[in-house]
């Protein structure tokens, strides 16, 4: 009982830490807001897909593995949300891994009473960039692998003719089951690794060893950890919900509605729910570490 009322002021203590950061030094939001643009680019490219010229590049792509209908409009729609999840995910990998760590050195000047910008943020990254990379890289194949994983034993259990899983049938299991499912999953993975590129950026901490720390302080403070993690993935779940029913959208309203969710799922993930997690994390991190 201590214990959880020790994290449960840890948690005031780092969210406090955390929005004064925001409002005594916006620099630390510039990585996030380079990454939004960045991704909705990215959302522009996959809505454009259908049209020429990139239909021409594109088309057959998405005529392989999605099928001719989905090149057309409405059913276009319904792909929009699935091309744009893809596309995030490989654009964290890519860019949002490089930005993440710049914000982290910035978070960790400011806690030392530093003021640096995204010029002197990125010359300290880049060196580390293939560690911070390759970490990303895990933790969404984690993420990614755990969500199929979970939906083929689910498949493959209905496809053989049982009609109730636990006294539900299938519309309930890929519905909100899925849903929570994939929710718990990646605020735990979240979690697991939360504290490993501050190892890295700010403890100078090899691949291994970064990692290391990241599950010590994580089972050190594991209600901490999770509560600064999993609050803000909160935030989303009605966009989750809106995403898992495009087809309803589109029956009950415009097709294009699935665009304007696509981009403010945007906005909340890259400008609110990416900065919470990575300041706080990193706030903690310097915490436990000073």
């Amino acid at each position: 009982m201590e214990k959880k009322k020790s994290e449960m002021s840890l948690v005031e203590k780092v969210y406090k830490e955390t929005f004064s950061m925001f409002k005594n030094n916006s620099r630390v939001l510039q990585p996030f807001l380079i990454f939004a643009l960045i991704e909705l680019s990215a959302l522009i490219f996959v809505y454009l897909i259908p049209r020429a010229p990139l239909s021409h590049v594109f088309g057959p792509i998405v005529r392989t593995f999605w099928g001719e209908r989905f090149l057309h409009y409405p059913a276009n729609f319904l792909l929009l949300p699935k091309l744009a999840s893809l596309s995030r995910m490989f654009l964290s990998i890519l860019f949002g891994s490089l930005l993440t760590a710049m914000a982290v050195s910035i978070v960790s000047a400011a806690q030392h009473k530093k003021n640096i910008g995204l010029r002197l943020a990125f010359k300290a990254c880049i060196k580390k960039y293939l560690l911070v990379f390759a970490l990303v890289l895990i933790t969404t194949i984690l993420l990614y692998l755990c969500g199929k994983l979970f939906t083929f034993v689910l498949m493959k259990y209905f496809l053989a003719r049982h009609a109730k899983l636990l006294f539900f049938g299938p519309t309930i299991w890929f519905g909100p089951v899925l849903l929570c499912f994939n929710f718990l999953v990646a605020i735990l993975v979240q979690s697991l690794f939360a504290y490993a590129i501050p190892a890295i950026i700010i403890g100078n901490s090899r691949f291994i060893k970064a990692i290391g720390e990241s599950f010590i302080l994580f089972k050190k403070f594991s209600l901490t950890t999770l509560i600064i993690v999993g609050l803000p993935l909160v935030i989303y779940i009605p966009i989750a919900i809106l995403n898992s029913n495009s087809l309803l959208i589109i029956e009950k309203s415009y097709p294009e509605v699935i665009l304007i969710v696509a981009v403010f799922s945007t906005g909340l993930t890259s400008l609110v729910i990416d900065p919470l997690v990575t300041v706080a994390t990193s706030i903690l991190y310097l915490t436990k570490k000073d």
